[in-house]
């Protein structure tokens, strides 16, 4: 019988790991997610494999995650450096596009979203403050890669996460 209460224990963890996962495409803090998933196993488990050590190097890597996902659409580099105004909208864009694809593409559509929203909200603010078309434009797309990038390095981080509470759980 504890063999089979393992198994499923693992199962579910791996479950609720994938399901973490998910959740960074719509946006939301799947990083913070799997910190609490591994935390709910460790507790269920005595803290065994999934120790206190093992959830701070987590809770580390959420922090990191988070951090650099904000900055890196707040602080996207170009040429110059955009101004508040843009900087704000490129974020309110990410969030109101996130809000509205979700329902398209079964949730991939808030990922595509926040990008588009991003864009949006950087170029309208940056013609807004008198730019040129194609200066609008460039805000626009420095917001875009921004918002790509802090997503990549926010679900690599995720994928390492895994892989330690799989790893420290078995």
């Amino acid at each position: 019988m504890d063999i089979a209460l393992y198994i499923l224990g693992l199962l579910l963890l791996t479950l609720g790991c994938a399901v973490a996962a998910f959740t960074l495409i719509l946006g939301l803090p799947g990083t913070v997610f799997l910190v609490v998933i591994a935390a709910l196993y460790g507790w269920a488990t005595g803290f065994a494999g999934v120790t206190g050590t093992v959830l701070a190097w987590l809770v580390g890597l959420a922090v990191v995650a988070e951090a650099f996902e904000f900055a890196s659409t707040v602080l996207a580099t170009g040429s110059e450096p955009p101004s508040r105004r843009v900087t704000v909208s490129a974020l309110l864009g990410a969030l109101v596009g996130g809000l509205v694809g979700t329902p398209f593409l079964f949730g991939v559509g808030s990922l595509i979203g926040a990008l588009g929203g991003a864009f949006t909200g950087a170029a309208l603010a940056s013609s807004s403050q008198g730019n040129t078309a194609s200066g609008a434009l460039r805000a626009g797309f420095i917001a875009f890669r921004g918002r790509l990038l802090g997503f990549i390095v926010k679900a690599s981080i995720a994928v390492v996460m895994i892989v330690v509470i799989l790893a420290a759980a078995v």
